[in-house]
């Protein structure tokens, strides 16, 4: 099967939100830590913030990156988004995405 037959099977708007749950602790929970850091005379507070900050940008990008990859052309914007805000969960969405897009694109055997 060749390429343009496999990407043609892709459904470019692909995208699987996250439980709210989600949101509200990872997200939220950044927001409050982002909060006790900036309070923080802590210079291990500040940068631990800090790191968890570059650590969800560095989520968003691969995610942009792995959802394009993939074919997932008009929602990866929204991928990297949501990565952006909850982290993990959000790149377990889309490897599950991905998979059941593999899945369905295999040719079928006897």
């Amino acid at each position: 099967m060749s390429e343009a037959s496999v990407k043609q099977f892709v459904e470019p708007d692909t995208f699987i939100p996250v439980e709210p749950k989600w949101w509200a602790s990872n997200f939220g929970g950044m927001v409050v830590f982002g909060l006790f850091a900036a309070r923080s005379r802590s210079r291990l507070m500040r940068g631990g913030f800090k790191l968890a900050v570059a650590v969800h940008v560095v989520e968003a990008v691969y995610s942009y990156d792995r959802a394009r990859r993939a074919g997932f052309h008009t929602s990866a914007g929204r991928w990297a988004l949501q990565t952006l805000g909850v982290g993990f969960p959000s790149l377990r969405a889309l490897n599950e995405a991905i998979a059941d897009t593999a899945t369905d694109r295999a040719p079928a055997t006897s």
